[in-house]
C-alpha cells in the first residue's frame, strides 16, 4: 500500500514539473524592480548634479572701474547774454587847452558791440562851440565797470581868426569860423545805481583847419554824470 502512494507522488511530481515548463515566461528580461536605496546611497550626491566647485561664488568682485567715483561732468557754459541797448544822457566837464562844458547823448548799443554818442560843449572864455559825432566800441562785460573806446568826427564854431573890415575899417560883427576836427577817445563809466554813472574819459582832438580863434586842438580830460533809461 505505501508503496502505491509513493507511486502516485512521483507521478503527480513528474506531471508538475511538465506542465511548468509548458507555460511561457511572460517577464520582461529587461524591466527589473529597482533596488531600494541604502544609507550609504542616500549621502553620497547624485550621478548627474554639478560638481560643487562649478557654483558662483556668493561675493563676485565688482569691476575695478566702477570702484572708481567719477567726477560729473561740468554742465555747458551758457552764450553769453547779448547787449541791452539802452540810450543815455549826461552832463560833463571837460578839461584842455580851455575849460569846457557840455551835455552828451547816446546809445550803448547801435549794432553789434558798437554804441553811438553826440557830444555838444561850449568854451566860456571864447565862445566856441563844438559838436561831435563818436562811434564807440564797448565790451560786452557783466558788473559795474563798463570801459569804452571810440573814435569820432565834429566841427568847433569860433570867432574868425581872420574877420573881416568895411570900408570904413570897421570890423564886421558876429564873424564865425568854423574848423572840422576828428578825435580819439576811451574812458569808462561807473554804474552808481542801475539808472545812475559817473563817467571818466580822456582822449586827443585835432582840427583839420584853423580858421577859427578856438578850433579844439588838443589832449582833454573829461568827468560827466550819465542817466540811463
Amino acid at each position: 500500500m505505501t508503496r502505491r502512494i509513493c507511486s502516485a507522488l512521483m507521478i503527480f511530481a513528474l506531471l508538475g514539473q511538465a506542465a511548468a515548463q509548458e507555460t511561457p515566461d511572460t517577464t520582461d528580461p529587461q524591466q527589473t524592480t529597482p533596488a531600494l536605496p541604502t544609507p550609504e546611497d542616500q549621502n553620497s550626491p547624485p550621478a548627474d548634479a554639478a560638481p560643487a566647485d562649478t557654483a558662483a561664488p556668493a561675493n563676485t568682485a565688482a569691476p575695478a572701474d566702477s570702484a572708481i567715483p567719477t567726477t560729473p561732468a561740468a554742465p555747458p557754459t551758457p552764450p553769453a547774454a547779448p547787449l541791452t541797448s539802452r540810450l543815455y544822457a549826461g552832463a560833463n566837464v571837460t578839461f584842455g587847452s580851455s575849460t569846457s562844458y557840455g551835455i552828451a547823448v547816446g546809445s550803448t548799443q547801435v549794432f553789434g558791440a558798437f554804441g553811438a554818442q553826440l557830444d555838444v560843449d561850449y568854451v566860456t572864455v571864447s565862445g566856441a562851440l563844438s559838436v561831435d559825432a563818436l562811434l564807440l566800441y564797448r565790451p560786452q562785460l557783466k558788473g559795474k565797470f563798463l570801459p569804452y573806446a571810440g573814435v569820432g568826427l565834429g566841427l568847433t564854431s569860433s570867432p574868425d581868426a581872420n574877420p573881416v573890415t568895411d570900408s570904413n575899417g570897421n570890423l564886421t560883427p558876429n564873424q564865425t569860423a568854423t574848423d572840422y576836427a576828428g578825435q580819439v577817445v576811451a574812458g569808462a563809466d561807473y554804474l552808481l545805481t542801475d539808472s545812475i554813472a559817473l563817467g571818466a574819459e580822456v582822449g586827443y582832438r585835432t582840427a583839420f583847419s584853423d580858421k577859427g580863434t578856438d578850433n579844439g586842438t588838443g589832449a582833454r580830460a573829461r568827468l560827466g554824470l550819465k542817466f540811463f533809461f
